[in-house]
């Protein structure tokens, strides 16, 4: 679906979704990429939609696998700007992958072979010159959204017969468009008709200056020059400085970042609070959001008032700042709030660290950020995406420089965690060498560690138990607070296992453990949990193994880290298996496998462990019989993220239901249609959480989805469409 923005693309895309959706077996996909400005994370965001986060570097042959001869619609929107890598990416599926359908909306066509354009049209108004019988402009699309929108905001507004012909020509001058149609309307709340008509008059003519550029981008700028001169200056300053932002903010960000000259901090929620009422801005929950094309526009008022620079480097010394907070503050009890701020803000962030790509001398302020940031790209699972900024940020500047030693040991453990020993090798072995340039002793004891997990992962274990030991050495040398010890022995504990040293382990990993609890932390001492189980069974002492492990997997679930949570339920597995109960290891092991490609490699790909994975593997097939076992792992193969860790805890669970009923035809998961209808329902977030056994973030995550997809801004728009589909049906 071609056209410019504004135009409708999104919605009408939706619509056809919804439509289409009961031949697709395995459902349809929305992959929105308008906050996405990195070709190279394309793959990995496709996989995200599909609750598969893989490796910032995912391969177009991953997606291909996890797609295969799956029946679905793959819907791109957005894509104008990642034209390029969406037509490589879409002729990849679309070869090797029979039963996929692409939808794509974008400015400009893929250009691809086998592509169908269709050309979205305006929404229809009558000819010049037809005049629709009195009563009957609404069945036109744009009048009837103006009607709509005017009345959503204004509960008083109505359109009289006498004035149908004036909304028909404001229609008309707006060329149908919807964005520029539901800007107009929020005007009619201070204007009425016949003056809203004279005041578009004249701004909608304005000339872009572009004269090459299509009429409809002219028009929808002049939709916006509409808008921006019915705000306050107070209030534009805002707009164009808000511009910055990637994926909304918060008001905390909103207001260290666009203070300055011309807008004190005092005033800036005033303008916010104008711009959400004239609806340049959305509130969604907490944070802040403009739609793209607002956003564009924002930023070429910024070029133009000269501030661009002065903006961006308050954007990057707040997200810089935020950095630094998870650097000093993941250790302990704000460490899941913490977390969750960067989360929300991944897109900035992301925005942040490649302004330090591409703005002179800030590519060492990027090497702090995405070092300090270590804390987030492991417990979040994401330390692929960690390792991608950071092999760039070193690749473009290879200068000797403090910052520079901390980017190497953090980029070469992300490299050891995800089996690029080689790579990791080298890494730290540049650390080690550039560190005492600058007096580093902790960057040294970091890189001493990672060395060792590389060592652990590639299967040399009495290496890695060497690295290891002289790691935890010079941790504790360095003395305070220090979170890099408790991961270094959490990481010599899980060596010590291996080679069957169970006293010498449990030992290290209680020390572990009260480093965690002394701080509050929940992360790591949830991998001590884990890891003492994993002792407790070697030691054969199955019960208190079920026991530990079942508490880390719980600690896991609760802070969310699903590739914890597949390592958790792998150790599960094996002490279920030795427990008597082959049927339901086998389901359990089964189940990590399949989870273990969307969350990367299955045990971090260490040698050793996934040779343990298949012996226990092997053990539950034989106890078993063929036909039991390949039921047991059929079984294990269905069950979502969700589902597993409830099974795994022994917490009530069902076969997923077929959905009927009014959430249907939706273009939602199962999971959003689930937690929708529980919306609708009235519950509140925290009660969606309770009932559902996932944690509240994750609720949240959800919830934004859903109102994403729908196009909706509020709850009470779900629970009234689930109403008006229940009393039709």
């Amino acid at each position: 679906m071609t056209g410019p923005g504004g135009v409708g693309k999104t919605r009408l895309a939706l619509h056809v979704a919804r439509s289409a959706q009961p031949p697709f077996r395995d459902g349809v996909w929305l992959v929105p990429l308008a906050e996405l400005t990195q070709p190279d994370l394309l793959v990995s965001t496709i996989m995200s939609t599909f609750g598969t986060p893989g490796p910032a570097n995912a391969a177009i042959a991953e997606l291909v696998k996890h797609v295969g001869d799956r029946q679905m619609l793959l819907v791109l929107d957005n894509c104008e700007h990642l034209a390029l890598a969406c037509a490589g990416v879409t002729t990849a599926l679309l070869r090797h992958c029979p039963n996929l359908r692409v939808m794509a909306t974008s400015r400009e066509p893929l250009r691809i072979e086998g592509e169908a354009l269709f050309p979205v049209p305006p929404l229809s108004l009558p000819e010049p010159g037809e005049g629709p019988r009195p009563g009957a402009a609404q069945r036109y699309d744009a009048v009837a959204l103006f009607v709509e929108r005017a009345s959503m905001l204004n509960p008083d507004f109505a359109v009289p017969e006498a004035d149908e012909q004036a909304v028909i020509e404001l229609c008309r001058r707006l060329d149908g468009l919807p964005l520029a149609i539901e800007l107009a309307a929020a005007s009619t709340r201070w204007l009425p008709i016949e003056a809203l008509s004279l005041q578009v008059n004249s701004p909608l003519t304005l000339e872009s200056g572009n004269r090459t550029a299509p009429s409809r981008q002219q028009t929808l700028r002049a939709t916006m020059d509409y808008s921006y001169e019915l705000c306050s200056s107070r209030a534009r300053t805002l707009w164009a400085r808000m511009s910055v932002f990637r994926g909304g903010a918060d008001l905390d960000a909103i207001e260290h970042i666009c203070a300055g000259k011309d807008l004190q901090v005092d005033d800036v929620w005033p303008a916010l609070a104008e711009l959400v009422d004239k609806s340049v801005v959305r509130l969604d929950g907490r944070r802040y959001r403009m739609l793209e094309t607002v956003r564009h526009y924002g930023e070429d008022l910024l070029r133009a008032r000269g501030q661009e620079h002065a903006v961006r480097r308050a954007y990057l010394r707040h997200f810089a700042g935020l950095a630094t907070a998870v650097e000093t503050g993941w250790f302990g009890p704000d460490q899941q709030a913490l977390l969750g701020r960067v989360l929300d803000d991944q897109a900035n962030v992301r925005a942040a660290l490649e302004f330090c790509l591409t703005e002179p001398g800030q590519i060492r302020v990027g090497l702090r950020m995405a070092s300090a940031l270590f804390g987030f790209w492991i417990g979040s699972g994401r330390p692929g995406e960690g390792r991608h900024w950071l092999g760039r940020l070193l690749a473009a500047d290879d200068e000797p420089a403090p910052e520079r030693v901390p980017a190497l040991w953090t980029n070469g453990f992300f490299a050891a965690v995800g089996g690029e020993t080689s790579a990791a090798r080298a890494l730290l072995g540049q650390c080690v060498q550039l560190a005492p340039l600058f007096h580093d002793e902790a960057s040294i004891a970091h890189a001493t560690v990672s060395r060792g997990v590389a060592e652990l992962f590639e299967g040399r274990i009495e290496e890695a138990i060497a690295h290891l030991e002289e790691g935890v050495r010079l941790e504790r040398r360095l003395g305070g607070i220090n979170p890099h010890l408790a991961d270094a022995c959490l990481k010599l504990g899980l060596a010590l296992c291996y080679c069957g040293q169970v006293d010498r382990a449990v030992a290290i990993l209680d020390e572990a453990q009260a480093l965690c609890a002394g701080q509050g932390e929940h992360l790591l001492r949830s991998w001590c949990s884990v890891f003492l189980g994993l002792a407790a069974l070697l030691d054969e002492r199955i019960p208190d193994a079920v026991v530990l492990v079942k508490a880390g997997l719980a600690g896991k679930r609760e802070i969310e880290t699903e590739h914890g949570m597949i390592w958790a339920v792998e150790i599960l597995a094996w002490a279920t298996l030795a427990g008597g109960d082959a049927e339901r290891a086998a389901r359990l092991l089964s189940a990590c496998e399949t989870r273990s490609d969307e969350v990367g490699p299955l045990l971090g790909g260490s040698k050793g462990l996934l040779e343990w994975h298949h012996r226990y593997l092997g053990q539950a097939r034989e106890a078993l019989g063929r036909r039991a076992f390949d039921a047991a792992v059929e079984h294990g193969r269905r069950l979502t993220i969700d589902e597993l860790v409830a099974y795994a805890l022994g917490e009530k669970t069902t076969e997923p239901a077929t959905t009927t009923g009014p959430a249907a035809d939706l273009p939602l998961t199962p999971r959003e249609r689930e937690v929708a209808q529980l919306v609708a329902s009235g519950k509140s977030n925290k009660d969606i959480a309770a009932e559902l056994v996932i944690a509240a973030r994750t609720v949240d995550s959800h919830v934004e989805h859903i109102l994403m997809k729908l196009n909706f801004t509020s709850r009470t728009q779900v629970a009234v469409l689930f109403a008006a589909q229940q009393a039709s049906s």
